[in-house]
């Protein structure tokens, strides 16, 4: 009788303490690994945002530049 009431006790500690213990831990762990995936896709987000600006930007520059080298440069002769 001793070690069935054991095996209850257990039993009922684990199902009502243990188990929701666990979905607690799991629900706090999935949470920060959501948060930091999220704060380090928003980062690689605005990274790729600032490097196409840059290369919308930077391009059309270096075209005109080199346009203006071109048409304004003295002649060369090798």
């Amino acid at each position: 009788m001793r070690k069935l009431l054991k095996i209850v006790f257990w039993s009922i500690l684990i199902v009502c303490v243990g188990i929701p213990c666990a979905f607690l831990l799991f629900v706090m762990a999935m949470t920060t690994l959501g948060i930091a995936l999220g704060i380090g896709g928003a980062i690689i987000g605005m990274m790729f945002a600032v490097l196409k600006l840059g290369l919308i930007v930077l391009i059309p520059l270096a075209l005109a530049w080199w346009a203006v080298k071109a048409l304004f440069g003295r002649e060369r002769s090798y």
